[in-house]
């Protein structure tokens, strides 16, 4: 029993909310302590919990990693990562860029890693998180943003109703 719930933790798919949190032409980036990607900088972010919405994971991720209160500016991008070791992959996740604006920059260390202001031209002088400066500079440098929708749906018996589609 103990290998199934191994196996089915080890294949599961994150979904995983990134913050390019920017200010000035900066970045606020995390030297992060924890695998994946320990001793890399890279974007804050963490999981989407269960009945949130990309912005309030965002945000919420944002201040808990951060201390800083945040306004989302846009959904950036969305991306599939697959971390492999040799033949296996080892970890699937769903990433969503969300860039913010901070209400302040006066950022509080976390658990999560040492945080620091870059540059946003010079991130490839850096250790960052490989997937990280790729889509930064796809999605962040590039200035595109995408629309994504919110849609709550109302469930009676068998019947589905569409309720909010924003």
């Amino acid at each position: 029993m103990g290998e199934d719930i191994d196996k089915a933790k080890k294949n599961r798919i994150l979904c995983v909310i990134l913050t390019a949190i920017i200010d000035q032409g900066k970045i606020l980036l995390i030297n992060r302590k924890k695998e994946p990607y320990k001793g890399h900088w890279g974007m804050a972010g963490g999981k989407m919990e269960f009945g949130e919405n990309i912005e309030e994971t965002a945000v919420r991720e944002a201040f808990e990693e951060t201390g800083l209160k945040c306004n989302v500016d846009s959904i950036r991008g969305i991306a599939t990562e697959l971390v492999h070791n040799g033949k296996e992959t080892e970890q699937h996740f769903i990433l969503f860029i969300v860039q913010l604006k901070p209400e302040t920059t006066r950022f509080v260390e976390s658990e999560e890693g040492i945080l620091q202001w870059f540059n946003l031209n010079e991130l490839g002088k850096i250790k960052m998180v490989p997937s990280d400066i790729f889509m930064i500079n796809e999605f962040i440098l590039k200035e595109r943003s995408m629309k994504v929708h919110r849609i709550k749906v109302r469930r009676d018996g068998e019947t589905y109703e569409v309720e909010e589609f924003i």
